[in-house]
């Protein structure tokens, strides 16, 4: 067996062979408890359509290949293929003993002192470094002052929609307060544009050399989906331009996108950077160069 004819193998009957059958399907979606761990709730998916997996509280996903490797705990092709053949041929396979996802550690307190216009200069030259034009992000970022775990730190602040911030400077990023979608109104809500992460839309603030006209969601988190669904949903969004990261999780926004909007037309703006991880990378490394004035 090869790596093409092992990708044929459909990853319902593949997990079905290994025990694991689907807790729910919705519009398609198998949904099951994962098989990397124990779980109660299902959050590991198999879009048949595709035959790839991926498992959201892990944040991993793919294809047969990269299944196997997790669940065996293999490192190779060579080995994976070895696991496949076997499974296929009715050969048991030996029992990994698979752990909840350890609890993430509770992140320490963060207290405001200050927030106001952006004077410092390490945050400036900060800004500069990201392509992001000054002039053009400061009605939209702010400089906090803050105290986390008892130590004085001060970055950039972009506000949220519960009235939290996202704290970022060049060492440390962060959340004060509730954490959520940041909706950014623009003329119209019959074009959205849809971004991960606020440099990813400071930097088409830039590109376009000032606000966007249509109304803009930034995540914030791909975990703030949902939210941002229900509005694109309530506005009758009928055309959305995705701003994701080339990553699993990008790709798993884009068929949320398109499966929870299947009347709408999603431009995947992806393509644009499909070198890169995400647009600011692709536009301080000299995407549109000297095309757009960043002082």
């Amino acid at each position: 067996m090869n790596i093409s004819q092992a990708k044929q193998i459909a990853l319902p009957s593949f997990l079905s062979r290994l025990g694991y059958e689907p807790v729910a399907n919705k519009k398609g979606q198998l949904w099951y408890r994962s098989p990397l761990r124990h779980e109660t709730e299902p959050s590991f998916k198999v879009n048949p359509d595709i035959n790839a997996w991926y498992d959201f509280a892990e944040g991993k996903g793919g294809d047969i290949i990269d299944f196997v490797k997790e669940h065996q705990r293999v490192s190779t092709v060579a080995d994976a293929l070895s696991c496949i053949r076997r499974v296929q041929g009715n050969e048991p396979l030996a029992r990994q003993e698979h752990l909840p996802l350890p609890k993430r550690p509770t992140e320490p307190a963060i207290t405001l002192e200050s927030i106001g216009p952006i004077k410092s200069k390490a945050l400036l030259a900060y800004l500069k470094k990201r392509g992001v034009s000054i002039p053009l992000a400061a009605s939209h970022i702010q400089e906090a002052h803050y105290v986390c775990d008892g130590k004085r730190y001060f970055g950039l602040a972009f506000a949220n929609d519960s009235g939290g911030y996202e704290l970022r400077n060049p060492m440390w990023k962060g959340t004060l307060g509730t954490k959520d979608i940041t909706t950014i109104e623009g003329a119209t809500k019959e074009r959205v544009a849809v971004f991960e992460g606020f440099f990813d839309y400071l930097t088409a603030v830039t590109m376009n050399r000032g606000a966007l006209d249509e109304t803009a969601i930034i995540l914030n988190s791909v975990a703030f989906r949902e939210r941002a669904m229900e509005k694109l949903k309530a506005w009758g969004t009928p055309h959305v331009d995705l701003y994701r990261d080339n990553d699993t999780a990008g790709l798993a926004l884009l068929e949320y996108i398109g499966r929870e909007l299947p009347g709408a037309t999603i431009t995947d703006k992806a393509e644009l950077y499909a070198r890169k991880n995400d647009l600011n990378e692709w536009f301080t490394d000299g995407g549109i160069a000297g095309q757009v004035n960043r002082a």
